[in-house]
């Protein structure tokens, strides 16, 4: 019972420190850097505090699915568990993850360090474009992570 408790808790500790880092980033950091510092000057930064938490995000990924994967095992053998509400849910938070995994990797290693190589040129339409780029799937990913957290909630909390 002790390792499944402390499995459970690098689980959700791990989800924490990501949700929380991208909710945080998201909206408190973003918006106060956006109106506050111009393109030039905030760009640098968010490079900077990005491969930071690029390092994080990494750790928290890799505890997840080992977590996740620990958790999980003892149904290896018992495919119909996946047939029921419960395993469509799973499916459903599990396919989730999987698209913010990709997002955040899009965002980390192909649009932000596009974004930070046009600041010098922030009225520039390409500058822009990937600048949109960033806020519209910032957002998507932003919700898909709230709907990760909703499926988790009805995992632990759900009627089946």
């Amino acid at each position: 019972m002790l390792i499944a408790a402390v499995v459970q808790w690098l689980h959700v500790m791990s989800a924490i420190v990501w949700i929380g880092g991208t909710i945080f980033a998201s909206l408190v950091l973003q918006p106060i850097l956006a109106k506050n510092l111009p393109p030039q000057q905030r760009m640098p930064l968010y490079h900077l505090m990005g491969n930071r938490f690029k390092m994080i995000q990494m750790g928290c990924l890799l505890t997840l699915i080992a977590t996740g994967s620990f958790k999980l095992w003892p149904f290896r053998h018992q495919p119909e568990a996946f047939a029921t509400f419960y395993g469509h849910v799973l499916e459903l938070k599990l396919t989730l993850v999987a698209l913010v995994t990709l997002l955040t990797y899009l965002h980390s290693y192909v649009w932000g360090p596009r974004l930070t190589a046009l600041a010098q040129s922030p009225g520039s339409p390409e500058f822009k474009a990937v600048l949109r780029k960033l806020y519209l799937w910032g957002r998507i990913n932003l919700v898909l992570i709230m709907t990760i957290v909703f499926c988790a909630a009805l995992l632990r909390f759900g009627p089946f």
